[in-house]
């Protein structure tokens, strides 16, 4: 804190009720109530893209292995992506602009089960801060991550948009 009391670093804690950067997820509370949703990697795409719409606030779907721990993720914007793939190949060709382009087109033509669409995990543990949560989408472009046990099982789903709500309804 400066000698006027505001915050001299913007990872600082904010005054007020709300939680700050600092905050521990496991003490986020209601901001873990969203359930997760659990793919495996053979899931076919009809069966996640049924269990992502029975969820909507879950906006970032895990894929976990036999054992239950987190391997990837998958988001609507992937799914969405794959059915177009298949139903209007062109559309997805006018986003191709280099090299990594080709490749995520032939990801998302290709795909057949959840493990074809699947990002790298994005996870945290319990004992990550509500700060670290935020980097972590900001970074990959998500808008939510798991947070997983000392096994790497997800235990919650923290969902950016509702931590983002809860935050200005904070003030």
């Amino acid at each position: 804190m400066t000698m006027h009391g505001t915050p001299d670093r913007g990872d600082d804690d904010p005054p007020g009720p709300f939680p700050g950067p600092r905050t521990l997820i496991s003490a986020a509370g209601d901001l873990l109530a969203i359930a997760p949703v659990l793919v495996a990697a053979d899931d076919d795409l009809d069966t996640v893209i049924r269990r992502a719409a029975a969820s909507p606030s879950t906006r970032v779907l895990g894929v976990v292995d036999p054992a239950g721990v987190l391997v990837g993720v998958v988001t609507p914007h992937d799914l969405v992506a794959a059915v177009v793939g298949r139903l209007a190949p062109g559309t997805l060709l006018t986003q191709i602009h280099d090299v990594d382009g080709v490749g995520e087109y032939g990801r998302y033509v290709e795909a057949r089960v959840a493990g074809d669409l699947m990002r790298p995990p994005a996870a945290l543990p319990e004992s990550a801060t509500l700060g670290e949560a935020f980097d972590l989408m900001y970074l990959r472009d998500l808008s939510g991550a798991y947070v997983i046990d000392a096994a790497g099982r997800p235990t919650a789903y923290i969902d950016g948009l509702e931590l983002a709500a809860a935050i200005t309804a904070a003030g």
